[in-house]
C-alpha cells in the first residue's frame, strides 16, 4: 500500500509526539502529504457553587467566561499544532487542522470527508480497568475508522 494522504493526530502528550515521529517519516519516505490534526478541549460552562446565577449579570459574566475559556483552547490547540509543524522536516508538505467535539468522531469525520489513507496516533498505555471504563481515543478511531490505522507506543 502507498499512502499519498497520512494524517498523524497530535495532543501535544509524549504518544502524539512519537506519532509525529513515524508519521513523518512515512511521508517523507512515501512523498505524501502529512496533516496534523487536533482536537480541541469542549469548553464547559463555569459552575458557581453547584448552581448557575440567573439574572441577566449572571448570564453576562457566564457567557464572557465562556468565551474566554474557548479563546483559550483555541489558543493551546493552535500552539500544539504549531509546535507539531515545526518538528516537521520542510520538504514534506504539511496541513494543520483544528477540530471540536468528539475526538474520535472528528478524526474519523475528517478521514472519511479528505481522503485520508492512513491515520497515525500515539498510544496513552491505558491497561486494565481504566481502559475498559474510560475507553481510549485510539482504541475508538481504531474500531471505528475505515481507514488503515497506525498506533505508536
Amino acid at each position: 500500500m502507498i499512502y499519498k494522504r497520512i494524517l498523524v493526530a497530535i495532543d501535544g502528550s509524549e504518544g502524539s509526539k512519537q506519532a509525529l515521529e513515524h508519521g513523518s517519516e512515512l511521508a517523507k519516505n512515501y512523498g505524501a502529504e502529512l496533516t496534523l490534526i487536533h482536537v480541541k478541549n469542549e469548553t464547559r460552562l463555569p459552575l458557581y457553587g453547584g448552581v448557575y446565577p440567573v439574572s441577566a449579570a449572571g448570564t453576562q459574566i457566564i457567557q464572557e467566561e465562556a468565551e474566554r475559556a474557548e479563546e483559550v483552547e483555541i489558543s493551546n490547540g493552535e500552539a500544539i499544532l504549531r509546535k507539531a509543524k515545526e518538528a516537521v522536516s520542510p520538504d514534506i508538505k504539511v496541513n494543520t487542522v483544528l477540530l471540536d467535539g468528539d475526538p474520535a468522531a472528528s478524526i474519523c469525520g475528517y478521514t472519511e470527508k479528505n481522503n485520508i489513507d492512513l491515520i497515525v496516533m500515539g498510544s496513552r498505555g491505558l491497561s486494565g480497568i481504566k481502559k475498559w471504563v474510560l475507553g481510549s481515543v485510539s482504541q475508538k478511531v481504531l474500531s471505528e475508522s475505515t481507514q488503515a490505522v497506525l498506533i505508536t507506543k
